[in-house]
């Protein structure tokens, strides 16, 4: 196993490089289900930052920060729908993870194990992976910016709102 450091390195690059990726595919999933169902304007963050870049792109609007890369949400106003339409949403960012995640499990096998693509795939793989897992899991977490917000996966708000 030639270059095992270049290698290791490699791969934690990949890994937090695919953990951002991922959160944003993740919540691209959310935003572009609420865009199709929805008449409203979606917001899009991902990451946290004092002065984060901000794109606007038709009635949705993107801020991307480096710190806390690891968090993301989509917001608009849930009060104006259904709670079908609301699933449909929520459900939108795991299918989007679960999507990613197994191309790049398959894209997997096309790669002779080890070589330099194979390790940045599978890093992208395993970022991906958590990120699907974190989603599914349910569970409820504290905002970092604002300790007394609670935030809940994807799968928690499902299953919250299946008690209404």
């Amino acid at each position: 196993m030639e270059f095992l450091v270049l290698k290791v390195l490699l791969f934690v690059f990949a890994l937090l490089d695919g953990i951002y990726l991922g959160v944003l595919v993740h919540e691209l999933g959310h935003a572009l289900v609420a865009l199709s169902l929805t008449g409203q304007s979606v917001k899009l963050k991902v990451g946290l930052s004092k002065q984060p870049v901000k794109l606007d792109w038709g009635r949705m609007s993107i801020e991307l920060g480096i710190v806390g890369f690891q968090y993301g949400s989509t917001t608009y106003d849930r009060s104006q729908e259904t709670s079908k339409t609301q699933r449909w949403i929520v459900a939108g960012g795991p299918l989007a993870s679960l999507f990613v995640t197994a191309s790049l499990g398959m894209s997997l096998f096309r790669f002779e194990v080890w070589s330099w693509i194979w390790i940045a795939l599978l890093g992208f793989f395993v970022a991906n992976f958590r990120i699907l897992i974190t989603a599914l899991w349910p569970m409820e977490y504290r905002s970092p910016q604002k300790p007394e917000e609670v935030w809940q996966s994807d799968s928690l708000d499902f299953w919250r709102m299946g008690k209404r």
